[in-house]
């Protein structure tokens, strides 16, 4: 059993251990994170968890934007921030947030550099990771990114090299190596794949939304359709490069993404009218069930939870080998692996290969569900809850 295939298996393990856990005294834990909502990313991860901590222990959410779902149990805190942009967030947040946490709490629970008090850190990024990657593979970054992974990587480093006396989780076994090799992080790293909700995301689903989903987001329903979910910095222009060598096919971009520049990319390859833009969606179920196959050539991605939502789906993926989700996939037995994330020429034959054979498509979407069925967000908060009780009994 190789090191992926023992994660894996500790998320169903560990729920037994963890019954005991639960007998456990009650708990009070304090979550940090910038925004609180269900859309995805660090938002939905907290949501997830105070959602199934509330039940039995005291939780509490500090948070600059909440979307409060009505979770009963679950006490809000509002944070001010300054939000001109991402480098303001992150700097006006921490401070207040450290000060309206202050003591008391038997765990706080910080979404990687959220605030000056924290004893189990999640690490879902590591910006100095993020920063070689687009050097390496994208041309580099843009002057304010740069400036921006330059100073969070320097916060993030300082962070991680002396907090002795905390835990880690890391969301894929590629962040755990990154927060050793760019911050020397001497503290125990326990990684914790995300989850998926394996309701809204399932075959059925995808099979009935279909023909509904292809209408609503205006592609054609007799060709193959290609998905790209997510920020478009992250591949969409490998991803319109390859589709230029197929003649057919389309490609659906659903994003938050400004548009205009890929559009003009899209243009220059000679496809502007087999790619479609779809803005944001809070019902990214819709979006799977439109495609035919998912696509995420990323230079780097921590995880990436639209590669194990489509994957819940049904639906065939290619992903990067940069992206942590990557540790889960087989190629050409429950998804497709690129090499080389700067080949389009790769990723088209992926492409061509999947639109010319569509029962092999299928196989792969089928054996990449049952890779994911363990994957529950009820596993990964049993594996949560160890790590806040292991960090409670050294304590002692």
């Amino acid at each position: 059993m190789n090191k992926t295939e023992e994660n894996i298996a500790d998320s169903t393990s560990v729920q037994a251990r963890s019954t005991a856990a639960r007998q456990r005294r009650k708990m009070k834990i304090a979550f940090v994170v910038h925004d609180y909502h269900r859309g995805g990313g660090h938002s939905r991860y907290v949501a997830e968890l105070a959602t199934r901590f509330c039940k039995q222990h005291e939780v509490h959410v500090f948070a600059n934007r909440i979307v409060d779902d009505g979770t009963p149990g679950i006490h809000f805190h509002k944070v001010p921030a300054w939000r001109a942009n991402a480098f303001t967030t992150v700097l006006s947040f921490a401070l207040p947030v450290t000060v309206q946490v202050g003591g008391g709490f038997d765990i706080v629970h910080s979404q990687g550099f959220c605030g000056l008090l924290g004893n189990v850190f999640t690490g879902h990024m590591c910006n100095k990771a993020w920063d070689v990657a687009l050097r390496k593979f994208a041309g580099g970054a843009s002057t304010r990114e740069a400036i921006f992974n330059k100073v969070t990587g320097a916060i993030e480093h300082a962070m991680y090299r002396f907090a002795r006396n905390s835990r880690m989780i890391a969301v894929s076994e590629r962040v755990q190596q990154d927060l050793v090799q760019y911050y020397q992080c001497p503290s125990p790293i326990h990684v914790i794949y995300h989850g998926v909700d394996l309701e809204v995301f399932s075959p059925a689903g995808t099979e009935r939304l279909r023909r509904e989903a292809r209408r609503s987001f205006g592609v054609p329903e007799d060709e193959t359709v290609f998905l790209y979910v997510g920020n478009l910095r992250k591949g969409a222009k490998l991803s319109m490069q390859a589709l230029a060598h197929l003649e057919r096919g389309v490609l659906l971009c659903v994003a938050a993404t400004e548009r205009g520049p890929y559009q003009e990319f899209a243009a220059q390859c000679g496809v502007a009218d087999r790619v479609y833009f779809a803005g944001h969606t809070n019902q990214v179920e819709r979006a799977y069930a439109a495609g035919d196959a998912l696509l995420l050539p990323t230079p780097y991605d921590p995880f990436a939870m639209v590669v194990s939502e489509a994957m819940a789906c049904g639906v065939p993926v290619v992903v990067s080998r940069e992206a942590g989700v990557a540790e889960l996939i087989r190629s050409g037995t429950n998804g497709l692996l690129l090499e080389d994330v700067t080949s389009h020429e790769e990723l088209a034959r992926h492409m061509r290969a999947l639109a010319a054979d569509s029962r092999w498509a299928a196989a792969l979407g089928s054996a990449g569900r049952k890779t994911v069925e363990n994957l529950t967000w009820d596993s990964v908060a049993d594996q949560t809850l160890e790590v806040y009780y292991q960090l409670l009994e050294d304590r002692q």
